[in-house]
């Protein structure tokens, strides 16, 4: 069963790439068979053009030049192979465009998602530290000051605990970040993705469990009515006075979310 899921997760990601290769391929193929398939329609010409003078010179009987009709109902055969070649050729070059424009339009949701995510998110900014302030901000990314802040970011160590898997690890901003755009391409590409894979971006050891976890298009769509993972991290200071920074997602993995059913409450509900 996970070979499965394994092969089919494979598949949706590189199937583009499979189809485009095999259509390069196939359209070689098909004018090698194509001039094969020529050869053999000449041969048939030539020993049908000798069978006819060998009848008018041995019997007498004189035959008309073949017509077209008859030329193809003779040689149609060995163009059958060339056909399929070409045929399934282009059922390669539509089905990898049909996958490229899925992959597209998946991507351009989830740029869409975080173009409205971070409007909200300026608004809130403006509504907590005013307008003046958030002028300010960015004034200082206009002037190149933001490589200076992302290098501190990229350089302090934050005690994180991930709730889930109940374990603390150390990451920076910029490796948080990187995690969680990297969790939502994977989602956009495929249209799920698993908490191991979260566990792998951040540097976590493998879960078992943590395969069956996450998240699927069908379940932000029909729960949530978007494509976008919201991970946040937050500060949050415990009893003893430790500062930790809690790592999770505004819509929270769900257990066996590749099998994730949009009616199954209402069948339950109805008895069924």
């Amino acid at each position: 069963m996970k070979l499965t899921k394994t092969c089919a997760k494979f598949l949706r990601k590189h199937g583009g790439t499979i189809l485009a290769v095999a259509a390069s391929v196939g359209v070689v193929a098909t004018a090698i068979e194509t001039g094969r398939a020529t050869t053999k329609a000449q041969h048939i010409l030539e020993v049908d053009k000798e069978l006819t003078k060998f009848n008018e010179d041995e019997f007498g009987v004189t035959e008309e030049p073949p017509t077209k009709k008859q030329i193809v109902l003779m040689c149609w055969k060995a163009y059958v192979p060339a056909a399929i070649l070409g045929g399934g050729t282009i059922a390669c070059i539509l089905g990898s465009n049909a996958l490229n424009k899925k992959q597209i339009a998946g991507l351009t949701a989830a740029y869409m998602a975080l173009g409205k995510t971070y409007q909200t998110y300026r608004q809130k900014v403006i509504e907590n530290i005013g307008l003046e302030k958030e002028a300010e901000i960015q004034e200082q990314i206009s002037e190149e000051k933001l490589p200076e802040v992302r290098d501190k970011m990229a350089e302090e160590k934050l005690l994180c605990y991930e709730p889930i898997s109940k374990r603390y690890f150390h990451a920076t901003e910029v490796e948080l970040t990187d995690a969680f755009y990297h969790m939502n391409r994977d989602f956009a590409l495929d249209g799920e993705t698993s908490m191991n894979s979260l566990y792998n971006y951040l540097g976590l050891d493998y879960l078992p469990e943590g395969d069956t976890t996450g998240w699927s298009a069908d379940y932000l769509a029909n729960e949530w009515e978007y494509y976008w993972i919201d991970f946040r991290y937050y500060k949050q200071t415990t009893d003893d006075g430790l500062e930790v920074y809690y790592v999770d997602a505004f819509q929270p993995p769900i257990e066996n979310y590749t099998n994730y059913d949009p009616y199954a409450d209402y069948c339950e509900k109805k008895g069924e």
